[in-house]
């Protein structure tokens, strides 16, 4: 398993959503159904219409009860969302397992990715074939190299018997229908990343801690838009730990997330609870003026390190 699926673990037990969803006073299911429809986005260049927010891969898998996991993918599907997000190391494989199960019937209807760790083409091909069996379809519309820490990884992957080997083949053979990266560890690898090579896609943690240590948001975000690449959001609320040390609250944080040119917020929901809100917060969303945003960083800023933003230890 990818060591961020590992730290995962210890996380979730004392920070997070979990956090959020004990937090919650008031029920926000009636609201989540009631505001109107879901917004959309467009995924990049891709041309594929997204939800604004997607459902977070690992915590399909978080509930101790499959029919509890199964429940949450849904009612996300009933409240309008069309993005669903996993990785083939989330939980060992039983996030795309139960995912598959809770999307039986509506694949046609949903934007659906999941994720490949390794980095040569033989490994890589075979991970897709089990992630394929798992999420209990014949095709993913993006896959993603998982983690990437390093220009040498990334090289690796487009290299002779990398793993975009794989993708490539895999495109001809309709198995994927876009190829994107992800990674938390340094933004001039997402940076390398799109001005080398031909991403769909690119997935990086935005918050309103980012902007002030490695920023992801300064570094690398704006040169993607401009190539056309589709930005996905995850980490919005840094593993729950804007939110457990009182850096801002819930909805003021994903607000400015949404208010980034990104095209989905992928949001870790282990509860109905947390879904309906986050629901409740993209379907009331307005966009944050730029001297809104400007005083949010400003009392965010002594936040910056690794206290909220772990995973950029490396």
């Amino acid at each position: 398993m990818h060591k961020d699926g590992l730290d995962r673990r210890t996380f979730l037990k004392t920070t997070g959503v979990t956090s959020l969803s004990a937090m919650l006073g008031q029920d926000f299911a009636k609201a989540a159904e009631t505001y109107g429809k879901m917004p959309m986005r467009t995924l990049g260049r891709t041309g594929l219409k997204v939800s604004m927010i997607g459902l977070g891969g690992y915590h399909a898998a978080v509930p101790e009860k499959e029919e509890d996991s199964i429940a949450i993918i849904h009612r996300a599907l009933d409240l309008g969302i069309t993005f669903f997000d996993n990785a083939d190391c989330y939980m060992k494989g039983s996030a795309e397992e139960r995912m598959g199960k809770g999307l039986e019937g509506h694949r046609q209807k949903v934007v659906l990715m999941t994720k490949v760790d390794q980095r040569d083409a033989k490994g890589s091909l075979e991970t897709l074939e089990t992630s394929l069996r798992r999420l209990r379809t014949d095709y993913v519309d993006v896959w993603q190299f998982h983690g990437v820490q390093t220009v040498a990884e990334l090289e690796k992957i487009f290299a002779p018997n990398g793993a975009m080997e794989t993708a490539e083949k895999a495109k001809k053979d309709g198995k994927i229908r876009f190829v994107g990266m992800t990674g938390h560890f340094d933004p001039q690898v997402h940076l390398e990343a799109v001005k080398r090579y031909p991403l769909d896609t690119i997935m990086m943690p935005t918050n309103v801690v980012d902007p002030h240590f490695k920023s992801f948001r300064r570094t690398a975000m704006d040169e993607a838009v401009k190539r056309g690449v589709g930005i996905l959001a995850f980490k919005t609320l840094a593993f729950g730990r804007i939110v457990s040390l009182k850096v801002t609250s819930p909805d003021e944080a994903l607000r400015w997330v949404w208010s980034q040119p990104i095209s989905v917020l992928i949001s870790g929901c282990d509860s109905l609870a947390v879904l309906n809100y986050n629901v409740y917060l993209a379907k009331t969303f307005k966009p944050m003026s730029e001297n809104q945003q400007a005083e949010l960083l400003a009392r965010t800023g002594s936040h910056a390190g690794i206290a909220v933003e772990e995973y950029k230890r490396g």
